[in-house]
């Protein structure tokens, strides 16, 4: 008792001394909070509460109601589950690099040695994490009962209420399942393939049921069992009764949902203290490398630092045999870097999909519409490549890999064209075969089809753009402020942004009048090879100091170094 007694006094008397040093530190921190929250607050009140006004005199007009609100909000017993689930996996997957029990370097180098009680010093960022998700959580579930009550006939205070409970019982449970992730980082760390496996069974479970809501509208039977299905369902109970659908017994599953979240609450609550030191340490640093890379809008180092603590990849079910010729190696070595990462083959199909089911709904929708859905289908194709050109970027940030290969960088930038290329014209056509056979084929399905090379160059670019200019990160001063942030984003989105620019107003031409004449197809082709030169280009400039490869005799000896290295 004495010395628990002791390790009390000692604890108090360390913390005491850190706050009374840090004073000044906290200080800053808190205006730079102040000045963001300022900054949130601002922007809020000049696009947000406009917006949102907007959208509630368009609401009390009707033009939200129509066929298409009507599909999914009779969907909504399947699809909101099915959301709220994957913003919870989400959310407890980020936990592997950060967590929620965050602390910085200095407390990890200093203080986590000290032999002083862990709760004092952890317990205090857990809540304010817990916090902080709740609001996060009651804003975005306010704003989707808000909206789902314009889209129906419900009245828009018991629907945002519904909403407001959906997010936060979500965000708190998601925080707890991040916190248990985090005490059991070396199981994670130990089992990093399988957990990631099972992580992105349940995101396409979970993408399944929403698309499966989307197209087709579920049976009772059907929304009942989802509504029941676990705390994801629980929580969606009270805004699916609210719209109109029936929800039997929704009072006893918001009862359960908040028994369920504050039971996960005290569980993550007693396990804070138990947060392995190394875990601390791990995340403390790759949190601190990810800020630096954010910081200086090294957006590409920032992803590679929160990748960095995930586990092993484990090797493809599916092998895919050495080619014997030289001019497959680089396709081959692409397709089986796909197959150890199968997420973003998942990605690129849900992508892909999407970008074909708002293709083939522009005809539908109001005209006034027409344009943005256009764009939101070439934004989800080129996603959808910038998905699968994952080797391109990989070979980007380190030339090494592709250093016995037999072709200069120029070459090899095209040759990373090939499988996307492939993959995306596969999957649209079978998309719009499908399209076709049910009776929802439209042109734009086949413009979707000719814009594929230029996505898939647009993508390349940004794989080859290297690291930010420092005259962009300087700016220059006008009148109306700094411009470095637009200078910045122009750099970052100048290749999809060409692509875009030059791809949408032919699927909006061809959707106008439903008919694609053969000029369409020879742009949009003119586009993507202007799109596979500047492509080529960049990766040139990127790397073009480095010596070219030998030719001589590569092919057998990359084959051999292929065996060697993949056995």
């Amino acid at each position: 008792m004495s010395d628990h007694a002791e390790m009390h006094r000692r604890t108090d008397e360390t913390l005491a001394f850190l706050h009374e040093a840090r004073a000044s530190t906290r200080r800053s921190k808190r205006r730079s909070n102040a000045f963001v929250l300022y900054c949130a607050a601002l922007a809020a009140a000049f696009w947000g509460v406009p917006l949102l006004i907007a959208a509630a005199g368009s609401g009390r007009r009707g033009d939200w109601h129509g066929s298409a609100s009507d599909h999914l909000l009779a969907g909504l017993p399947v699809s909101l589950p099915a959301l709220l689930a994957l913003v919870t996996l989400l959310v407890a997957r980020s936990a592997v690099w950060r967590g929620p029990v965050l602390v910085d370097l200095p407390t990890v180098s200093w203080l986590l040695p000290l032999p002083v009680l862990r709760g004092p010093l952890l317990l205090p960022r857990f809540y304010a994490s817990a916090l902080m998700a709740a609001v996060v959580g009651l804003v975005g579930g306010g704003l989707l009962g808000y909206l789902t009550s314009l889209a129906g006939s419900a009245a828009w205070l018991p629907s945002t209420a519904a909403g407001a409970w959906a997010g936060a019982a979500t965000a708190l449970t998601a925080v707890a399942a991040g916190l248990l992730v985090e005490r059991c980082d070396r199981a994670v760390a130990r089992h990093g393939s399988r957990v990631h496996a099972v992580t992105w069974a349940l995101t396409a479970g979970s993408l399944a049921l929403c698309a499966f809501a989307a197209l087709r509208v579920p049976d009772d039977l059907c929304g009942s069992l989802v509504l029941w299905s676990g705390p994801w369902g629980w929580a969606a109970q009270p805004l699916v009764a609210v719209a109109g659908h029936r929800a039997p017994g929704w009072i006893i599953g918001t009862v359960l949902s908040a028994a369920f979240t504050l039971a996960a609450l005290l569980l993550a609550r007693r396990e804070t203290p138990n947060v392995p030191a190394q875990a601390l340490r791990d995340r403390a640093t790759v949190a601190s490398r990810v800020a630096a890379s954010v910081y200086s809008l090294d957006l590409r180092q920032a992803r590679s630092a929160a990748r960095g603590t995930r586990g092993q990849r484990a090797r493809p079910v599916l092998r895919l045999p050495v080619p014997r010729s030289r001019w497959l190696i680089v396709p081959w070595r692409d397709a089986t870097g796909l197959l150890r990462a199968p997420g973003r083959l998942l990605w690129a199909t849900l992508w892909s999909t999407a970008a074909l089911a708002l293709g083939t709904a522009v005809p539908h929708a109001r005209p006034d519409w027409q344009v943005a859905l256009c764009a939101a289908a070439l934004v989800a194709e080129y996603l959808a490549a910038a998905q699968l050109t994952e080797p391109a970027r990989t070979d980007s940030d380190d030339a090494r890999r592709s250093a016995n290969l037999p072709y200069a960088f120029r070459a090899l930038a095209l040759w990373h064209a090939c499988v996307p290329c492939v993959l995306l014209l596969a999957w649209l056509g079978a998309g719009g075969a499908a399209a076709g056979l049910t009776g929802r084929w439209t042109p734009g399905a086949a413009v979707l089809l000719a814009a594929v090379p230029a996505l898939v160059a647009a993508a390349l670019v940004s794989s080859y753009r290297g690291a930010v200019p420092g005259h962009l990160l300087i700016g220059t001063d006008t009148p109306m402020g700094n411009t470095a942030v637009l200078q910045t984003g122009l750099w970052y989105a100048r290749g999809p942004l060409a692509a875009i620019v030059l791809s949408a107003p032919v699927l909006v031409a061809v959707q106008r009048h439903h008919q694609l004449a053969a000029g369409h197809v020879v742009w949009l082709l003119a586009v993507g090879a202007a799109g596979m030169w500047w492509a080529r280009r960049t990766a040139h400039r990127l790397h073009g100091a480095l010596p070219d490869r030998p030719h001589r005799h590569a092919g057998r000896r990359l084959r051999a170094y292929l065996l060697t290295r993949l056995k």
